[in-house]
């Protein structure tokens, strides 16, 4: 494969010099591979290929673990450390840092080793590979073990090697150092089987030259000790025959000691006694710290030396042992220290990844709220600006959506510059066009100056992409402690004046009670809508989906009603845009998941059709604390992920494809199911629906009611039907009530139909029953 690229990449220096370097980097390190890493190093600097050459050189230097000054190799590194952490692809970065571990573990530096593993498994949590992750944890393993805590390194290690991403040599050398583990604890019964399936490979060139000595360096001691002499001895037969190169000087000092116990399981105390005294000759002569031998060399050595009656040898060998011991609890320590400060980092890390919006790098409205609730603590009234692009669809359309994200990411660039005039000012988006400016109070006459920061901030065009591109907001503004004392209430009450001045077309609107005193009892529904979840005042039917095909149940959705004590049933419609518009939508939709696995749940284990739909809305999948909140609901009612299906509309998904849809993915890789929702009733294009994780197409009522006798419905019809085929989705029709449209679907090849003609909602406690006797269509 690396030859066809080589040969697709004639002409083009730069890509040959990369295809070169992978096709090095594909073989074992060796004394001789420092040269021609030099090379390539040389030639990609000359070219300006300045990763390519950093990676070049890395391996270079850790060439010069076999043999060569490691002291001044590792001192080259260091100095090349800065520029390979500054990389701006992960990747490359993680491919630069790699050969670093093998001169920090020859200069014994167990510190830096473990510091260069953290960073490394930062990068694969970033590059989100998880072979990379697991090939990280098992280097994790490897920083504990060179330390000594070999607890740890066993869980670190048994970790990587059960998660079956490793592969190859990787893999090897995980599996290679627990057999190692395991023979230092006594636990020899768990480290044959490895030595057993994977001695002796018929490819080991593609194996870690080193590793693979060190192990069977392992087997040969174990069968030795244990009297089982042939297959010792095909061991050091194996050895024996490998070329010199791959024998370090720590290798070649654990194989004279293999020898030893070898000729001392045969009885022939003399050549085990010479053996040893090479193998303690060679420990005299190391060139680096003798901490890097493995410990059973010291214990091994001593019970040779008692065995021959030599006990102040034995006692000297055992000190030493005990020495390099307490050295080690030293590093355990350090090492330890070391991975402690990388979890609290990572998880500061995880807390602002989750609290960035990833298109702009502004905080997202968890962050806001968060801010702006510690400053409120302070004393330091916020005042919070919310912000809406005028005519970004429009934009979005004419110039296509890198255009429309650049636009985005340049309104956010001049609030970033409006915060640095201030002392305490945070900028942070909340959702598709949406922005926040939040201002501590205090700042001179606050309103004023944001009226006016406002009116400049975009007097000017955003230079994007090489045009300018004219753009203006409307603005909506609440302040503390006036309109709310806490920030979700501020925030609601912004967007809520935002709204209000969107619809006089206003630029500027300060929230005041007055702008919600026009529908005083969809305000009173919304303040209750807490108290109603609390006192499960909600009713959950349920709707059966059917498969036209034959007409059986397939999946159902799920519908909430609202029970009110006074007011009676309160239909979505009354309550359920409100919710959304103001942020309140969160715990409603918590409910009816809640609800909804529980019975999916109970659905599958009475062996029922246990599939059922939710709808959740852009404030839900704009969240990043949604999929958590879906992970902890499955495992308190006991549902399975394949089981739940979540309805997004499709002019839900058009507020904010590129956080929508990368949202999506999150969750469809959690194992939940997608589906769009009111299809054709949005402005999705073909380019996103391409994108979209989803498995179904609900095409919307409007299509269907009156398509029989409207040659333009039934055209529109027919093509979303054909859409969701070619695209590999299942289609519903939706609202089908009478016998005509139920058949009109099927005739067009649509795979679902929901609607009262095959079964009106149903109470959840009435499904089962239902089912049970038969679950047929109302009208056959």
């Amino acid at each position: 494969m690396i030859q066809q690229h080589l040969t697709d990449a004639a002409g083009n220096e730069r890509l040959t010099l990369r295809m070169l370097l992978v096709q090095q980097r594909l073989g074992s390190l060796t004394p001789g591979a420092a040269q021609p890493y030099k090379a390539l190093a040389e030639r990609m600097s000359a070219l300006g290929d300045v990763p390519g050459s950093l990676i070049a050189k890395s391996m270079a230097l850790g060439a010069e673990n076999f043999g060569g000054d490691v002291a001044s190799a590792l001192t080259a590194y260091e100095q090349l450390s800065a520029d390979i952490n500054s990389m701006q692809d992960r990747l490359e970065q993680h491919a630069a840092i790699g050969p670093s571990l093998l001169l920090y573990q020859a200069a014994g530096n167990l510190v830096g080793y473990m510091q260069q593993a953290c960073r490394m498994l930062q990068l694969a949590q970033e590059i989100d590979h998880s072979g990379m992750l697991s090939a990280a944890r098992s280097n994790l393993g490897i920083a504990f073990f060179l330390a000594g805590d070999e607890f740890q390194a066993r869980h670190h290690l048994e970790q990587a090697v059960a998660s079956n991403e490793l592969g190859g040599w990787v893999r090897f050398s995980a599996v290679a150092l627990l057999a190692e583990i395991y023979a230092s604890a006594g636990d020899v019964d768990k480290a044959i089987p490895l030595l057993r399936i994977w001695s002796f490979p018929e490819k080991a060139a593609e194996l870690d030259g080193q590793t693979l000595v060190h192990f069977h360096v392992l087997g040969a001691e174990i069968f030795a000790q244990l009297g089982q002499l042939e297959e010792a001895r095909a061991y050091l037969d194996f050895l024996e025959a490998r070329p010199s190169d791959q024998l370090s000087h720590d290798i070649r000092c654990l194989l004279a000691m293999a020898h030893a116990l070898y000729h001392q399981a045969e009885g022939r105390s003399a050549e085990a006694a010479a053996m040893a005294a090479e193998a303690m000759a060679l420990v005299q002569a190391m060139p680096r710290s003798e901490r890097t031998l493995a410990p059973r060399f010291w214990c091994r050595a001593a019970d040779l030396a008692s065995a021959q009656g030599q006990w102040e040898q034995a006692y000297r060998l055992l000190e030493r042992y005990r020495g390099l011991e307490q050295e080690k609890k030293r590093d355990i320590v350090a090492v330890r220290r070391v991975a402690a400060q990388f979890q609290t980092d990572a998880s500061a890390r995880a807390i602002e990844a989750a609290q960035r919006d990833r298109l702009t790098g502004l905080g997202n409205r968890e962050r806001l709220i968060a801010a702006g609730d510690g400053w409120i603590a302070r004393g330091l009234s916020p005042r919070v600006a919310m912000l809406n692009v005028r005519r970004f669809n429009a934009i979005n359309e004419a110039l296509g959506q890198e255009v429309g994200d650049a636009v985005l990411q340049a309104v956010a660039d001049r609030l970033s510059q409006a915060c640095i005039r201030f002392d305490h000012a945070l900028a942070g988006r909340v959702y598709a066009d949406r922005f926040v400016l939040v201002l501590a109070g205090g700042q001179g006459d606050d309103v004023s100056l944001i009226e006016a920061l406002a009116a400049e901030m975009f007097a000017t065009p955003l230079d994007v992409a090489g045009q300018w591109v004219d753009i203006s907001a409307a603005w909506g503004l609440s302040h503390c402690p006036a309109h709310g004392t806490s920030m979700h209430r501020l925030m609601s009450h912004a967007e809520i004046a935002l709204h209000e001045g969107q619809r006089n077309d206003a630029g500027w609107t300060i929230y005041e009670a007055g702008l919600v005193r026009a529908d005083p009892l969809q305000l009173s529904l919304i303040s209750e809508l807490k108290r109603a979840a609390q006192d499960d005042e909600f009713t959950l039917l349920v709707q059966p989906k059917f498969r036209l095909s034959d007409n059986a149940v397939a999946s159902f959705e799920s519908l909430i009603r609202w029970n009110h004590p006074s007011r009676g049933l309160v239909p979505p419609a009354a309550f359920i845009p409100f919710a959304e518009n103001t942020g309140n939508i969160r715990g409603i939709t918590e409910w009816v998941l809640r609800r909804s696995m529980r019975l999916s749940a109970q659905l599958r284990s009475t062996g029922l059709v246990s599939q059922i739909a939710v709808n959740v809305s852009v404030h839900d999948v704009g969240s990043a604390a949604f999929p958590g909140l879906l992970a902890s609901l499955l495992q308190a009612t006991g549902a399975r992920a394949q089981d739940i299906r979540l309805e997004l509309t499709e002019g839900a998904v058009m507020k904010d494809p590129a956080t929508v849809i990368d949202r999506m993915r999150e969750i469809n890789a959690q194992g939940f199911e997608w589906s769009v929702d009111d299809f054709g009733t949005g402005q999705s294009s073909l380019a996103y629906l391409h994108m979209l994780p989803v498995s179904e197409l609900k095409i919307d009522r409007c299509f269907v009611r009156g398509a029989a006798s409207a040659r333009t419905t039934l055209t529109l019809l027919k093509a979303a039907i054909d859409l969701g085929r070619n695209l590999g989705l299942s289609t519903v029709g939706e609202g089908a009530e009478t016998e005509e449209e139920w058949d009109l679907l099927r005739q067009l090849g649509c795979d679902m139909a929901q609607g009262w003609f095959g079964a009106r909602p149903m109470p959840e406690q009435a499904l089962i029953p239902w089912l049970r006797n038969g679950g047929r269509l109302e009208r056959s």
